[in-house]
């Protein structure tokens, strides 16, 4: 008695009033209570205020790092594709975008499907398995498939936001920082 259906909602899905983007000023947080948890009795307060507690700290995603000679061999596809005079010729950011994500899957398929499945954005998703996922995350992804693999990648970014992607999917893949730079030279303009 007393509950919003929206207090109702959020104390059955278990979510805690930080979790929520905005809230009405006269309504009082909702502490996180699992789902079919009764409610406390005066008693018992603490005991849940302490569980609640630990329930809330924040999931790390944490990806395997690689054997370093894993790493070496990206790392040497990588600037052997920087160095290819058809990628210094090419013009097309999205091109070069595509072309970098193709030899980090194919040289380590493993480490790249972990790199990108934490990787999105705040109202986008960035990888996925089919051309279905992306579009339903965005009117105006303009998705394709990454050759030879099969990923396919949100494609309607600006070259910035294609490098944080990169960037993102590189750091998850433990690659060195100076080839990440390396890297961003090619889509950010000085």
């Amino acid at each position: 008695m007393g509950e919003s259906a929206s207090d109702i909602l959020r104390r059955l899905l278990n979510l805690s009033s930080s979790t929520l983007l905005s809230r009405q000023p006269d309504e009082a947080p909702v502490a996180a209570v699992p789902p079919k948890e009764a409610a406390p009795t005066a008693g018992q307060n603490e005991k849940v205020a302490s569980s609640s507690q630990v329930e809330e700290e924040p999931i790390k995603v944490i990806t395997k790092k690689q054997p370093e000679e894993a790493i070496e061999k990206v790392v040497g596809k990588v600037r052997q594709l920087l160095a290819s005079e058809d990628f210094l010729q090419e013009s097309k950011a999205v091109v070069r975008f595509l072309e970098l994500l193709k030899v980090l899957y194919r040289t380590n398929p493993e480490s790249f499907a972990q790199a990108t499945e934490s990787l999105q954005g705040r109202t986008r998703v960035y990888f996925a398995r089919d051309e279905a996922t992306l579009l339903a995350a965005g009117n105006h992804t303009k998705p394709k498939q990454i050759p030879d693999t099969p990923y396919w990648v949100i494609t309607n970014t600006n070259s910035g936001r294609k490098m944080l992607m990169l960037e993102g999917a590189m750091q998850s893949m433990h690659l060195p920082q100076d080839l990440i730079d390396e890297v961003r030279s090619f889509f950010i303009a000085n």
